[in-house]
């Protein structure tokens, strides 16, 4: 298991997962289904979305223990997501 850049999640695209930044998957794919890149769970993007300070996250939208992008729950031990998106 990778651990990606955490300004990054995948987005379903024409059937197909691609990786793009947070804010291209906010403004571009805003309805598209997102997963992380590292566990394959689903995600949603979360944070300031106009002004000066456009700091943008991903948040899991179930917790999972061996995610290395969520470093809040991470056990340190990788593993897929029990719901992971395919």
């Amino acid at each position: 298991m990778t651990n990606p850049d955490p300004q990054t999640c995948e987005v379903k695209i024409e059937g197909n997962w691609r990786p793009v930044s947070l804010a291209e998957a906010v403004s571009r794919y805003a309805m598209a289904m997102k997963r992380c890149p590292a566990c394959h769970g689903r995600v949603s993007i979360n944070g300031a979305y106009s002004g000066p300070a456009l700091r943008r996250t991903m948040t899991h939208r179930k917790a999972h223990w061996g995610c290395p992008q969520d470093p809040k729950r991470y056990s340190g031990m990788p593993s897929p997501h029990p719901q992971a998106l395919s």
